[in-house]
């Protein structure tokens, strides 16, 4: 399900890659991912991929605690 283009963002954002996790509203919904387990990771807001209509972008902090709260119920 994954294609390069979503990894192509995802690495433009300065991940690894991106693991397909489901639908949410519109969107095929992206989890990006770094490989490196020896890197530092700066930890932040759970962030997301968000594709629909081939158009690829980053959740915002709103839409990505939504998803959170939303898949949990």
């Amino acid at each position: 399900m994954i294609n390069d283009k979503v990894i192509n963002f995802a690495k433009k954002q300065g991940y690894d890659s991106a693991l397909y996790i489901g639908k949410w509203k519109n969107y095929d919904i992206y989890e990006p991912i770094f490989d490196n387990n020896s890197d530092v990771s700066f930890i932040g807001p759970p962030l997301l991929i968000l594709v629909e209509n081939d158009k690829i972008r980053m959740s915002t902090v709103e839409e990505a605690f939504e998803q959170l709260k939303e898949s949990k119920t």
